[in-house]
């Protein structure tokens, strides 16, 4: 490894507590781990975590880059645009089940959840997906910045969010500049509606929250992201509006950049004259240059990676570093994501004697499940598989979320008012689809999927043995009394090994202890 690199893996473990470093990690500690860090756990990635401890586990990954998606084609066979995004999402399940870069996909996933392109009202073509994915699968470990300047140049965003072809105002046309993304990029991306302070509390003023932008500030965004048009394809001619081509980064046309001065959220004034390039630089200046963003980001990573309702402190703590990654560089996401994981609130559970809050911890999303059931029952995935669609009528449709909001809100909450996101697309008729999904998988022959439970087969000596396994790989070894009586039970009349280690998995996976990740 390069001597630079030594050192920023150094230089970001010591922002970190004691955690980090290489220690005796337990089977429990290392299944929590992995199943925050990772699509979920396996004996083998338990048996790793165990052996390398987590900073040498994190140093791995962040060095893996080994998943893709393959490009579609433009054209269906008959020469119509070609829609079916089924290959994509069916490869993603793939990558999730085998791919060894476990960290950076689930990073790279949680972005694109923030940073949504989607099939419904936009971007129809599948072949405009895994350029897009690959923005997020390539900055996971990045800046921040990077990452705004990507998408934000993505021609998948620009058609969905309406910055491409965003031509300046035209007065004897009538026209002004499209608003769509500059005010989704300052609600949905980078600073929320409300200004924050790092510990994700709302600024106050005069006892009233801070409003982070107004309408005038959406009206000079539009302004700055003026004068951008898609890549040009192959054989064409350059144009001031090129048509829709998806691989590629959308280009300035200054003709069509609006050259005034604009005055943007943070009393920021963007200078008149600059090209559109260079306006678009001090956007991005202005943005990483908000106290805001930290604890926005930073707390929906925090959500999605480990808690969805964090402490106070918790989220002060990663916005620290997400300010400064301990060499004064801001938007440091491996920074970021090393904190996040290795912060003493995500790693209490791991002692068997903590009391873990019963609000600590998140609800498996369908992707999240799927993935983690199927690395569980050790499954060989083929492509084509049919997940997607089972994750659909689950509520969660690969890269076609309902609208820019995602798949589900980042804010919404339970009747008990805990932040629940996940629990938006949960109802009584999801919650049976997971229950005849696991059915499905242990009983039945999904296409495209061939689990193996040799290893819990060959753990079924006594009803204690394989309790005692599927408690350390699947539960954290934090399995109730409870659960594990009705694991027992269900042990009861089944004849053979194979039958009780289905019964046993059936209960386990299908109970309300395992959908949340604690």
């Amino acid at each position: 490894m390069h001597l630079s690199r030594i050192r920023g893996f150094l230089a970001i473990f010591a922002l970190v507590p004691c955690l980090a470093q290489a220690q005796q990690v337990s089977a429990r500690a290392a299944a929590r781990f992995l199943d925050q860090a990772a699509w979920g756990p396996t004996p083998a990635s338990i048996a790793q975590v165990q052996s390398m401890g987590f900073s040498a586990w994190l140093a791995q990954q962040f060095a893996l880059n080994k998943s893709d998606l393959r490009d579609q084609p433009i054209l269906t066979v008959t020469g119509t645009s070609n829609s079916n995004l089924a290959p994509v999402q069916a490869e993603f399940f793939f990558n999730t089940a085998s791919g060894e870069d476990q960290l950076r996909q689930r990073v790279a996933f949680i972005l694109s959840q923030i940073w949504v392109v989607s099939q419904q009202s936009g971007v129809t073509q599948a072949y405009a997906y895994p350029p897009y994915w690959r923005l997020f699968r390539d900055n996971a470990f990045g800046n921040y910045r990077d990452v705004i300047k990507a998408v934000t140049l993505s021609p998948a965003m620009g058609r969905y969010l309406n910055m491409a072809n965003n031509n300046k105002a035209n007065t004897t046309a009538g026209t002004v500049p499209n608003e769509n993304y500059g005010r989704e990029l300052m609600q949905l991306f980078t600073l929320g509606l409300t200004q924050l302070n790092l510990d994700g509390s709302y600024a106050l003023q005069n006892g009233n929250p801070v409003a982070t932008y107004n309408p005038s500030i959406v009206t000079a965004m539009s302004k700055v992201l003026t004068g951008w048009t898609y890549p040009t394809a192959p054989g064409a001619t350059a144009k001031n509006n090129n048509p829709e081509y998806f691989y590629g980064q959308m280009f300035a046309v200054e003709a069509e950049h609006d050259t005034t001065a604009k005055s943007i959220f943070g009393n920021v004034t963007i200078p008149a004259g600059q090209t559109a390039e260079q306006d678009l630089d001090s956007l991005l200046d202005a943005l990483m240059a908000q106290p805001t963003m930290a604890p926005f980001i930073s707390d929906q990573l925090i959500e999605h990676l480990v808690t969805s309702n964090p402490s106070s402190a918790y989220i002060q703590r990663i916005s620290n570093v997400f300010e400064n990654d301990g060499n004064g560089v801001a938007g440091n996401l491996q920074a970021v994501i090393s904190a996040i994981l290795l912060d003493p609130e995500a790693r209490a559970g791991d002692d068997p004697s903590a009391q873990v809050a019963a609000s600590f911890g998140h609800m498996r999303e369908p992707v999240l499940f799927f993935s983690n059931v199927l690395r569980a029952l050790n499954a060989t995935v083929a492509a084509p598989n049919p997940i997607s669609g089972d994750a659909s009528n689950m509520g969660e449709n690969l890269f076609n979320a309902a609208s820019v909001f995602s798949y589900f809100s980042p804010l919404s909450r339970t009747e008990f008012n805990l932040v629940a996101p996940e629990f938006q697309i949960y109802s009584t008729q999801t919650a049976a689809d997971r229950v005849n999904y696991v059915y499905t998988l242990l009983y039945g022959k999904p296409r495209g999927i061939r689990i193996d439970l040799a290893p819990f087969v060959n753990n079924a000596t006594t009803a204690q043995a394989l309790v005692s396994y599927i408690n350390t790989n699947l539960m954290h070894g934090a399995m109730s009394s409870a659960l594990r009586q009705a694991v027992t039970t269900a042990m009861a009349s089944a004849t053979t090994p194979m039958a009780q280690a289905q019964a046993a998995l059936y209960v386990v996976l299908t109970s309300s202890e395992y959908q949340i990740i604690q």
